[in-house]
């Protein structure tokens, strides 16, 4: 017998103690003697950590800045400093947070070098060279070469190996240390286990009905994104793995009548996505994936770290691929979790997620049979977003699938007993 409880995951204080306590420890980096850096959330940064390095990542910090509904004020103040409104919303927000605005966090720490990947979009480049202008601090970038079919070659990932060497260089100069390769593997077998617990976590939503929703999993990810590669974020996982677990055991429901299954492509809405969460509950419909969340699940090595992290963090993001090879992606998630639908934000400031995107609409409708909704929106904007079209074509595509499944005379049955 399927049963229904509202209690939240027992886990998500942890990782809301983990991610305080995570930022107030790189703030105080400085009294402690250790170094800074910034980087973007793809960049192999378990190399850092092997050189006790305190690591903080803009881009996590602007989506906390959106989810606490900072994002316009701070996206206003950037447009004031000279940015424009087209410009990626998570970089507006550190530039708003530069600019007095204010911080959940109470900002980020001043960085004593800044580390850059572009295998999301060449804006991160430009913004990260913008901070290691304001900060006057060394930059160093890694240059991830696009994939077209999916699979990195072996020249590409020569290539990746060859500038992580060049970093490893630049940080044996900024320490003043000969680089720590036995300290590297050791982390590399905690990121290993990280990511496993991580995808296992994400792989329990396909049970039907599902245990989780989106939100479950996304004020969970905090330590994925900035601890990885530490025993506190296999504990965490672990301990989100177990209590997804149980909820299987005891045939826990997450989100009441599950009549539609849905997976969500792109970033999510952090300032509105419980709004849009509950009101597809409300219609019978879950988020059970997303193809965000497995930008995380990383294939690596710890016997072979730097050839395993250029490969991993080469392809595991889908802004880095074809879109024949996101939509070959996205056909595996729909099957693994039995989707009835996909639900594509279209990213108003965020061009390279949403490249592409009436080709996936189209195709994957084509290819895997299932429909398809299209919402415009930004990940950290909230003025971007208009509330009450999200909600009508919601509805709207619920009562699509309905008809798709149930035939119009049921659908007219029901809108006749509401």
């Amino acid at each position: 017998m399927k049963m229904k409880a509202s209690q939240k995951l027992e886990t998500t204080a942890l990782t809301q103690s983990a991610m305080k306590a995570y930022y107030e420890t790189a703030r105080n980096a400085r009294s402690r003697g250790r170094k800074v850096a910034w980087s973007t959330v793809m960049m192999p940064t378990e190399i850092l950590l092997a050189a006790d390095i305190d690591v903080v990542f803009p881009e996590n910090h602007s989506a906390t800045c959106g989810a606490k509904g900072l994002g316009a004020e701070l996206c206003e103040l950037a447009e004031d400093a000279g940015l424009s409104q087209e410009t990626c919303s998570y970089a507006r927000c550190d530039l708003g947070v530069r600019h007095g605005g204010m911080s959940p966090w109470g900002g980020l720490p001043i960085p004593d070098i800044v580390f850059c990947a572009t295998s999301s979009c060449t804006t991160v480049m430009k913004w990260f060279e913008d901070i290691a202008r304001h900060y006057g601090c060394e930059l160093a970038i890694v240059d991830m070469p696009y994939n077209f079919s999916g699979e990195i070659t072996a020249h590409s990932e020569q290539y990746i190996v060859s500038q992580l060497e060049e970093c490893i260089g630049q940080i044996e100069t900024l320490t003043g240390k000969t680089f720590n390769y036995e300290r590297l593997t050791q982390i590399m077998e905690l990121s290993h286990t990280a990511h496993d617990y991580w995808r296992k976590c994400l792989e329990l939503g396909a049970v039907k009905p599902s245990p989780i929703t989106m939100t479950d999993i996304l004020v969970n990810m905090g330590p994925i994104v900035c601890l990885r590669g530490t025993q506190e974020a296999v504990n965490i996982y672990e301990s989100l793995h177990e209590e997804i677990a149980q909820r299987v055991r005891i045939g826990y429901v997450a989100a009441g009548t599950e009549r539609f299954r849905l997976v969500w492509d792109g970033i999510p809405f952090w300032f509105a996505l419980g709004s849009v969460v509950r009101r597809l509950s409300e219609l019978g419909a879950v988020l059970v994936g997303a193809t965000y969340f497995y930008h995380w699940v990383r294939e690596v090595d710890p016997a072979d770290p730097l050839r395993s992290m250029g490969r991993a963090y080469c392809t595991a993001i889908t802004m880095n691929q074809s879109v024949a090879h996101k939509i070959e992606k996205i056909g595996m998630l729909l099957k693994l979790y039995q989707a009835d639908g996909l639900i594509i934000h279209s990213n108003r400031s965020c061009k390279s997620d949403s490249l592409g995107a009436l080709d996936l609409h189209r195709d994957v409708e084509k290819q895997f049979g299932v429909s398809v909704l299209m919402l415009d929106g930004d990940h950290t904007d909230s003025r971007a977003v208009s509330d009450a079209a999200v909600q009508t074509r919601m509805e709207a595509f619920i009562e699509g699938l309905e008809q798709k499944r149930f035939g119009r005379l049921r659908l007219v049955d029901k809108l006749s007993v509401q």
